[in-house]
């Protein structure tokens, strides 16, 4: 019986994710950072949830204080964890899953990652855009030459680009890409992450991670080019290197697939993830912790999936 293991990126956190989450020391040093007596409240308001500064620490505090609940319970059901890889901001709470570093390390570092990737974007603003319906090689050719790249790969045709605003920019990628019948939609955010916008930003969070006790992984871990991190240099290298290139979760998806694993938990706010694993592996179940109202129903329906 086993289980792979994906931590939530950002955009999908709410009010009333992770139901059966109450506080402890570590969601208490989240709110203290953020300056909230409630996160769950302060989550109400869309335009505080959107900030980087408050959404990069906010995920990856109630991904790992979801994970110490859940864990120790794996452990005894003796379900072995097959896989763990996060989506953006969430390879953070995947590293601190896999022992590199401590839970509130990885807070910390989210912090910084927000703050740095802020700066660069007020150096160079720019924007992301989910892009279906037509073939990733086909938005590739329409985005050659261009400053606009391929920010995420999804799917087979399901990808984010992003890139400058404006005319020269996403404006004109997105009209490209719509003559050759894409479906394109302009996500709420003011930076261009995973694109060369954000080198700075790259460069900058790995002289940081030079700093930080960063320890070999314990678990299966792997990073957003779907490469296991077998070391801690591997690791540190994957953190920074994902701020400012591609997130190939695609390839993700199918190292953490060829592991067998009995099913799939995503483990933050929304079913994101959890849909696009079925999409590409549906011979797999996927659901999302965010689904179910208690622990038990999460452990009990990872135990039917193994059955």
């Amino acid at each position: 019986m086993s289980v792979a293991v994906v931590f939530s990126g950002q955009g999908n956190q709410h009010p009333a994710m992770l139901p059966w989450l109450h506080d402890d020391a570590l969601l208490a040093d989240m709110r203290a950072r953020l300056r909230v007596p409630d996160w769950r409240a302060a989550l109400a308001d869309p335009a505080w949830a959107r900030m980087n500064a408050h959404a990069q620490p906010l995920i990856t505090a109630t991904a790992l204080a979801a994970w110490s609940r859940i864990e120790p319970l794996l452990r005894a059901a003796s379900i072995e964890v097959d896989g763990l890889a996060g989506y953006s901001v969430g390879e953070l709470a995947a590293c601190s899953a896999a022992g590199v570093f401590a839970a509130d390390e990885a807070i910390r570092l989210a912090a910084l990652r927000a703050a740095l990737m802020d700066e660069a974007a007020l150096a160079r603003p720019g924007g992301l855009c989910g892009v279906t319906g037509l073939a990733a090689v086909n938005v590739e050719s329409v985005l050659r030459d261009t400053p606009v790249s391929i920010a995420i790969r999804n799917g087979e045709d399901s990808v984010v680009i992003g890139g400058p605003l404006g005319a020269e920019g996403l404006d004109a990628a997105e009209a490209a890409l719509a003559a050759r019948g894409a479906r394109c939609t302009r996500l709420a955010v003011s930076i261009a992450s995973h694109t060369s916008l954000m080198r700075a930003a790259s460069e900058a969070f790995a002289a940081s991670l030079l700093d930080v006790d960063t320890q070999t992984p314990v678990l299966p871990l792997f990073d957003s080019d779907g490469n296991r991190s077998w070391n801690a240099e591997r690791v540190r290298a994957g953190l920074s290197r994902q701020i400012a290139a591609t997130v190939r979760w695609d390839e993700v998806m199918d190292q953490l697939a060829a592991r067998g694993p009995s099913c799939v938990l995503e483990i933050g706010g929304g079913q994101a993830l959890a849909r696009l694993w079925q999409q590409r592996h549906a011979a797999i179940p996927a659901r999302s912790a965010d689904e179910f109202r208690t622990l038990d129903g999460v452990l009990a329906w990872i135990g039917r999936c193994a059955a």
